[in-house]
């Protein structure tokens, strides 16, 4: 019986550089974990026009096209020893990832954002901010090139921010429950946000009696008490300490416009070097009911 923290992954594909990553951790994690991958492409073959479907002269020639391109990315970047499920759906790619994860119940959809830069790095991608806006399912977003070319895609440092709510307690039962997993070692990070009464010497108390009842013994870990603007100092951190995965909690399901850079997790997600691993207080919920199948989170 497969008892990963990761058993079902969804990996949506465009078929270009910005889904190559997103594969290669995918099959990290079938490789070490033994985590089945369904390989998604969507595309909206068929229109719906007045309520009536419209199919495109060469509708059937472009799905043939495209379930021909897929089998041919396939062959490039999939090892023959590794399994891989493809998918071919006519719909608009943000719904039918929602939809298809959904389906196939995956445990977490790993896909690749555009990583713009200036102003422009500021939006993930209309496609991702959707999944990340509809999606109750644990969502890993990869930027391409972060990572020189042909170095190994591992997971030896996983940085997981708390600030001791429900949804950071779930980020960080399951970031270790990955690291325990992946042999890696969790960094356990908070960020006192604003000058009050708390000594740094409480702070450091309270920090060590609620993390180490939910770490001790089950990996590896450190902790980080830093003080400043709360995603700003844990993209440092993140840095400093070589991270190669960033494991947080989403205070809230909806994120704000793609172009207005909100809470800590928004701004985390949009600009981290690393990969991020993110989940919303539904899926924290939706892990407590179901505690047989653990979900990495975010």
């Amino acid at each position: 019986m497969n008892t990963s923290p990761i058993q079902r992954i969804l990996v949506p594909t465009d078929l270009s550089e910005f889904s190559d990553l997103a594969l290669d951790y995918a099959l990290l994690f079938q490789k070490k974990l033994g985590a089945q991958i369904t390989l998604l492409y969507a595309e909206e073959f068929t229109l719906l026009t007045s309520g009536e479907y419209y199919y495109a002269d060469d509708a059937a020639h472009m799905k043939k096209r495209a379930s021909r391109l897929l089998h041919e990315y396939i062959t490039k970047h999939v090892p023959s020893t590794s399994p891989v499920a493809t998918m071919l759906v006519d719909d608009i790619p943000g719904r039918a990832i929602v939809m298809t994860a959904d389906d196939v119940n995956a445990d977490l959809i790993i896909m690749g954002s555009h990583g713009r830069h200036g102003l422009r790095r500021a939006l993930l991608g209309s496609v991702t901010e959707r999944v990340l806006r509809e999606t109750t399912r644990p969502v890993m977003t990869v930027v391409p090139k972060i990572r020189p070319v042909d170095s190994e895609t591992k997971i030896a440092t996983i940085l997981c921010p708390v600030n001791f709510t429900d949804v950071a307690r779930e980020a960080l039962e399951n970031a270790c429950a990955l690291a325990g997993a992946l042999e890696a070692q969790v960094i356990v990070m908070h960020v006192v946000e604003r000058e009050d009464d708390t000594t740094p010497a409480n702070v450091e108390t309270r920090f060590h009696s609620w993390v180490d009842p939910l770490v001790r013994g089950r990996t590896r870990y450190e902790q980080v008490v830093s003080a400043g603007e709360p995603a700003a100092r844990v993209l440092e951190v993140a840095d400093q300490v070589r991270a190669d995965l960033i494991v947080l909690g989403a205070q809230h399901k909806l994120f704000s416009d793609a172009t207005v850079i909100g809470t800590t997790t928004e701004r985390v997600t949009r600009f981290a070097h690393q990969p991020v691993l993110t989940i919303t207080r539904r899926a924290a919920a939706a892990a407590r009911e179901k505690p047989e199948q653990l979900v990495a989170v975010g």
